[in-house]
């Protein structure tokens, strides 16, 4: 009876292990979604609920685990880490600090984790993947911009993004191609730059209000890196009653960029449609889900270390004569509720743009 009995444990044993590795054989995938910051409205509000659904679609039961880092490299490294610990199979990062997140990369490598870098180039590691726009054309389109509309002798400020985000540093680098021979040749002058910290808006209207008073209000136009920084510098113009005499530039066409553009605040937001590039970053994490190699890669980017394979896509600039465009392809519908919501507390005439 003892020896049954203990067979008998060992049958039960046996069978309980079998179930067990059945059900974590029928675990659902989880795939890592890494947020940089909450002051730009595209994370949480666009680029998120996006990837999640694009990725649903393609995978089902894909668990999407969504984290912010709030702007703090350290918090996402640390997320990272747990992410890995919890058995990620993909993880997509919106980068922080382009070179901290190297670590996050590194590490992932060790446990045969594919990263792809969400809009934010990582640099000096082995990246798997890259999704993004022209942060290059972003920067032309702003400063063109800004040089088809004012006078010769103009005064210029430009308000770069953060320092630590490899896209300010291609932005910065289109905003110079297009106004540094226009410095040069003095057609042109530079009054100050700045870079923004976590391209944080109360940052940048604070770098704004200094610039004013040292520059006794001197200026003719602000090259804006994005349009919630330009919310700020705006408002640092408003309390100088320059707000549409002095314009600035943008880009991410969000709400508040759209609204100045329309009031004659902003000049231009460069529209980068985030409807594509979830998507895109979706696809490639659902091909590494299943073992497939990644059909939807268009280009190579280096990191530094390796080429890496990467989606890129196209930007369009929107100022008042094509603003409308946002209402046509379904943006304002899709992103904002609709044109009603847009035109909320704007003076009457401005719905007409949108027609």
């Amino acid at each position: 009876m003892r020896k049954a009995t203990t067979l008998s444990l060992g049958v039960l044993l046996v069978v309980s292990l079998g179930l067990l590795a059945g059900c974590a054989g029928n675990k659902p995938p989880t795939v890592a979604f890494l947020l940089p910051e909450n002051v730009t409205p595209r994370w949480e509000g666009a680029d998120a609920p996006l990837f999640k659904a694009a990725l649903q679609k393609l995978i089902p039961n894909v668990q999407v685990d969504v984290l912010n880092a709030l702007n703090d490299p350290n918090k996402q490294q640390s997320q990272a880490e747990a992410e890995l610990t919890k058995g990620a199979k993909v993880l997509v990062v919106a980068a922080v600090d382009q070179k901290a997140a190297a670590v996050i990369v590194n590490e992932a490598n060790k446990q045969k984790v594919p990263v792809i870098a969400y809009d934010r180039l990582i640099r000096d590691s082995p990246l798997g993947y890259y999704v993004s726009f022209d942060s290059v054309a972003v920067g032309k389109a702003e400063a063109q911009w800004m040089a088809d509309n004012t006078k010769q002798g103009a005064r210029l400020v430009i308000i770069n993004g953060s320092p630590t985000d490899d896209n300010a540093h291609l932005v910065n680098q289109g905003i110079h191609a297009v106004l540094d021979p226009l410095f040069n040749s003095k057609a042109r002058v530079l009054v100050d730059e700045q870079w923004t910290p976590g391209w944080d808006p109360t940052k940048a209207q604070s770098e704004m209000e200094q610039i004013l008073t040292k520059a006794n209000n001197k200026v003719d136009g602000v090259v804006s890196a994005n349009d919630g920084m330009a919310g700020g510098i705006i408002a640092a113009l408003k309390a100088q009653k320059l707000a549409g005499k002095v314009k600035t530039t943008g880009q991410d066409a969000s709400l508040e960029g759209v609204q100045n553009v329309l009031l004659g605040y902003q000049g231009t937001t460069v529209f980068k449609d985030f409807r594509l590039q979830a998507p895109a970053a979706a696809d490639i994490a659902a091909a590494i889900v299943q073992v497939k190699k990644p059909s939807s890669t268009n280009a190579t980017v280096n990191n530094g270390q390796v080429d890496v394979p990467s989606v890129m896509l196209q930007v369009v600039p929107i100022d008042q004569s094509n603003v409308k465009t946002l209402a046509t392809n379904g943006w304002i519908d899709s992103q904002f509720g609709g044109v009603s919501k847009v035109l909320t507390g704007l003076p009457a005439d401005a719905g007409k743009l949108l027609q």
